[in-house]
C-alpha cells in the first residue's frame, strides 16, 4: 500500500510541473493499445503535439499483459520477426510523457516498462509489459478503443482490421491476488491466505481510489490536438 501512495504523490508532483508548461523536451512515443483512442487521451489530459501514422517493423501486438481481473488482458508489445506493430506515433512533450508513464504504470510499481528503438532515423519508445502472460484476452470495451483508433489510419490493411475486430475477448473475473507482483512460492497456507486477501484489498483501493482520483490533474486542460 505504500508503494501505491508513493506512485499517487509521485503523480501529483508532474501533474503541477505540467501545469506551467510543456517544457522543452520533446519524445515520440508509439501508441498502440488503448491510447490510440482520443476519448482515453483526452480523459488523461494528454495533448500530443503532433500525431502520425507509424508501423514497428519486426513487431507485433500482444494481448498478454495482465490486468487486475482474471483471465483479462492489456495490450504490449514483443519482438516478432517479419510482423509489423501498427499504431501512431505521437510527439508528446517531456511533461506529458512523464505523466504518460504514471498512467501505465511504470514508476514505482513498475507494471510496464519504457523500451527504445530507432527505426528510418526515428528514435521512439512503447510500453512493454514486465509480466508476459500467456493465454489472455482483452475485454470487448478495451479491444474496442484499439479498432476505433485505428481507423484514423487508412494505411492500415483491411485484412489486418479484421483480424483485430476477430479476436476473442474475455469478460473481467474475480480480481487477482498478484497484481503488484507474484507472491513467494514458499509460505504457510495460512499466511498465503492472509496475504492474498491484503493484495486484493490493496489492489481494490488503488484501481478505484488511487488511480482513478487526484487532486490537481483537474487544473490542466483538456483537450486533443
Amino acid at each position: 500500500m505504500i508503494r501505491c501512495l508513493v506512485w499517487r504523490l509521485r503523480f501529483e508532483a508532474c501533474n503541477i510541473k505540467r501545469l506551467f508548461g510543456h517544457g522543452r523536451e520533446r519524445v515520440h512515443y508509439l501508441a498502440f493499445g488503448a491510447n490510440l483512442s482520443d476519448d482515453i487521451l483526452k480523459q488523461r489530459r494528454i495533448r500530443p503535439l503532433a500525431s502520425v501514422y507509424f508501423t514497428l517493423r519486426d513487431h507485433a501486438l500482444r494481448f498478454d499483459h495482465p490486468a487486475a481481473q482474471s483471465g483479462c488482458a492489456y495490450a504490449s508489445a514483443e519482438h516478432a520477426p517479419g510482423e509489423l506493430l501498427h499504431g501512431s506515433l505521437l510527439t508528446l512533450s517531456g511533461r506529458d510523457a512523464a505523466r504518460m508513464d504514471f498512467y501505465e504504470v511504470v514508476p514505482v510499481i513498475r507494471r510496464y516498462r519504457r523500451t527504445v528503438v530507432e527505426q528510418d532515423g526515428v528514435e521512439l519508445y512503447f510500453y512493454q509489459t514486465n509480466r508476459s502472460t500467456p493465454g489472455l484476452k482483452p475485454t470487448a470495451l478495451y479491444l474496442g478503443y484499439i479498432v476505433d483508433g485505428l481507423e484514423s489510419h487508412p494505411e492500415v490493411s483491411p485484412e489486418y482490421r479484421e483480424q483485430l475486430r476477430a479476436t476473442e475477448t474475455a469478460e473481467p473475473g474475480p480480481l487477482l491476488p498478484n497484481y503488484f507482483g507474484a507472491r513467494p512460492a514458499k509460505r504457510p497456507l495460512w499466511l498465503a491466505r492472509i496475504a492474498d486477501a491484503y493484495q486484493r484489498l490493496a489492489t481494490r483501493l488503488f484501481q478505484g481510489f488511487i488511480y482513478r482520483f487526484s487532486l490537481t490533474e483537474f487544473l490542466i486542460r483538456r483537450e486533443v490536438k
